[in-house]
């Protein structure tokens, strides 16, 4: 596939007597905007009665044949997007009177009216029975909606897949008979994890596979192999609760080993654009997930739809964080489903129109090949298997505790670029620490480490305390101690001693003290001033890797500053023993970077997250020289100095020459 941008388009054409003038409607509009696919909606969203009957299977049949044969006859590629496999949610909805499915039925034993078990044979063979007759066509790619999924199924709590064929396979592989209280249980067991998780984990991913498997099958035996299935993905935190394994999922829905993703990365509707370090770390993260050449088309949310929803600006910057991140194609989800000519919503395609010179300017210099660099924050798909839940836990959710993004948000805040690759420099935060080996533990300290107050106390419960240079008690609650403010008392951390900080809003706090040879960067005091324990703690231990421990679980909760930006990067600096090799980012607040390297050279991209404009100045190392643009939301990239000024959501992109 060429550079991009490549505009995908979802769009719903109803199966009434006007589709075919929609269907021409919609070829003036792709035409007048370049766009040069269109994934065809089959009963989505409001238009959407649950799983097809076998009436409302003919009628949108024939509605999207006479579609596909207009734009195909347009010179426009078609795909195929069914809007469910097993059913997002309920909604209302009930089962088709002409088809006969096992339900879903939640943790808590509710029983969905809509939504079938994947563990169903007659569901499996509707659902190869549907792709396959739609393959026919000959689309370039039928999606896998993300409701291919056991969580998320409302209104059942958490989700589904505790349905009686679900619990028998367990119960086989377990050799005695179990119910659903039972794993429940289970699963819900604090501390160690229960032998039981594994197995019914393995019970889910073997479902999914067998799932995915059946329906390539269908489609390629239907397609002569020459249509590839596309998954859309959610969540991965929760996706690893469910055992998912990325790799053997793409394999089985592979077509001639081809396959297509549609990563999640976005909100639906506005949101501050400091909060865009999620949707950095989603397109980082999920990179590592895929097999070789599948093809990434992110989707652009927005819904309940148009500038009412999200506006034009925050849609460019989200999809300029495809194309800085080397999407194929960009897969917009921009017009409401409700079945209107396109022709009805021209400010759609004055969008497209306004953001496709930026989008391509990115996509000719950012290519496919980029890799992320910066801090290390890996993340293992397998995490929730391993997890420790806390006492009390009554839903499966609290397995999303076990995250990546917390280490994220605390570096990229403060300028400090990021990978999801292991790197020379690591951060790991929070319950995620109990999801690596031993020895994986070891070779993250032998290298250099950013610990949060529960991931250390992780570590010496594991037997490592004495590499950290720290010793801890038990984290003390909001209502336990009254923690309140931090102190500054080295200047090695770039800060003049006697600096406060507010510390009043975290709410749990490690009572940290350092132990011989560690240095006390920052301490944390009560409101009288009495020390209540130290707050950063650098320390070389006897393996020659350097660790850096805050005292905060999560310390991205901190009231963000100047200050504490400051100390960030100089942790970051002395963890690498001053060989840091990603520039560092400084001017404004939630200035967000991407630092990334491949054959197509390097360059650093920063988001303005802030409403204000904001300076942006770096530090790279060597003090290279540097050929700077600025990227305006929907405007055209201007050449800039290397201290110019951002607008909100616009981007500053930076490519380092030699030395003169």
């Amino acid at each position: 596939m060429s550079l991009a941008p490549h505009y995908h388009l979802r769009f719903q054409i109803l199966p009434t007597p006007r589709a075919s003038r929609d269907a021409r409607n919609l070829v003036a509009f792709c035409k007048s905007h370049k766009v040069e696919e269109v994934a065809l909606f089959i009963a989505a969203e409001e238009w959407n009665s649950g799983l097809l009957s076998k009436t409302e299977e003919n009628r949108w049949f024939r509605a999207i044949r006479t579609a596909k044969t207009i734009l195909d006859q347009a010179g426009i590629t078609v795909s195929l997007n069914p809007w469910m496999t097993a059913l997002h949610c309920a909604r209302g909805r009930t089962f088709p009177k002409d088809r006969r499915f096992i339900p879903m039925v939640s943790p808590a034993g509710e029983t969905s009216k809509a939504c079938a078990s994947f563990a169903d044979p007659a569901f499996q063979d509707y659902l190869c029975r549907l792709y396959a007759r739609f393959a026919r066509l000959g689309f370039r790619v039928i999606w896998v909606e993300d409701d291919f999924r056991f969580h998320n199924h409302g209104p059942l709590t958490w989700g589904g897949g505790f349905e009686p064929p679900v619990l028998a396979r367990f119960s086989r592989k377990l050799g005695k008979p179990v119910t659903r209280e039972d794993v429940v249980a289970a699963l819900l067991k604090p501390g160690k994890p229960h032998p039981w998780r594994a197995v019914w984990q393995s019970v889910w991913r073997e479902i999914h596979l067998e799932v995915a498997g059946r329906l390539a099958a269908a489609v390629g035996k239907a397609s002569g192999g020459k249509t590839k299935l596309g998954l859309m993905s959610s969540d991965p935190r929760h996706h690893s609760f469910e055992g998912r394994d990325w790799q053997a999922l793409f394999k089985a829905l592979s077509i001639n080993g081809q396959v297509a993703h549609r990563p999640h990365y976005a909100g639906y509707t506005e949101s501050p654009g400091f909060q865009k370090f999620g949707s950095i770390q989603m397109l980082d993260l999920q990179k590592q997930f895929r097999i070789p050449g599948c093809e990434v088309a992110p989707e652009v949310e927005n819904f309940p739809f148009t500038r009412w929803s999200k506006s034009d600006s925050l849609t460019w910057a989200e999809m300029a964080l495809c194309q800085f991140h080397g999407s194929h194609a960009l897969l917009l989800d921009v017009f409401p489903f409700s079945g209107n000519p396109a022709s009805t919503e021209p400010e759609i395609g004055t969008l497209l129109d306004r953001s496709r010179s930026a989008l391509a300017w990115i996509a000719s210099r950012f290519t496919p090949d980029l890799q992320s660099q910066g801090v290390g924050v890996p993340y293992k798909t397998d995490a929730a298997t391993h997890a420790r839940l806390p006492k009390g836990a009554n839903s499966l959710s609290a397995y999303g505790l076990t995250s990546p993004f917390e280490a994220g948000r605390f570096l990229l805040q403060y300028g400090i670029p990021i990978t999801s690759r292991l790197s020379s420099v690591n951060a790991v935060f929070g319950s995620l620490m109990w999801t690596f080996t031993d020895s994986e533990i070891e070779a993250l300290l032998r290298r250099s480490l950013l610990l949060d107050g529960e991931s250390a106390e992780i570590l010496q419960q594991r037997g490592f305390g004495d590499l950290l240079g720290v010793r801890l008690p038990a984290l003390a609650g909001r209502e336990d101690a009254p923690y309140s403010v931090e102190e500054v008392v080295s200047r090695r951390s770039g800060v003049e001693p006697g600096f406060y900080m507010n510390a009043n809003l975290t709410p749990r706090m490690a009572r940290l003290s350092a132990a011989p040879g560690a240095d006390t960067w920052t301490r944390i005091l009560h409101p009288d001033g009495r020390p209540f324990g130290a707050g950063w703690v650098v320390y070389e231990n006897r393996l020659g890797g350097r660790v850096a421990t805050g005292a905060t679980p999560d310390p991205a909760r901190l009231a963000p500053c100047n200050a504490r930006r400051e100390i960030a990067q100089h942790l970051i600096r002395w963890l690498s023993k001053g060989r840091f090799t990603s520039p560092l980012v400084t001017g404004g607040p939630h200035l967000l970077p991407m630092h990334l390297k491949g054959a197509g050279g390097e360059w650093l991209a920063v988001l303005n997250g802030m409403t204000d404009p904001a300076p942006v100045k770096t530090v790279w190392p060597g003090g290279r020289r540097l050929k700077a643009w600025t990227l305006p939301p929907l405007g055209q990239p201007i050449p800039a100095p290397a201290n110019a000024i951002i607008p909100y959501l616009g981007f500053w992109v930076a490519q380092p020459g030699r030395i003169p």
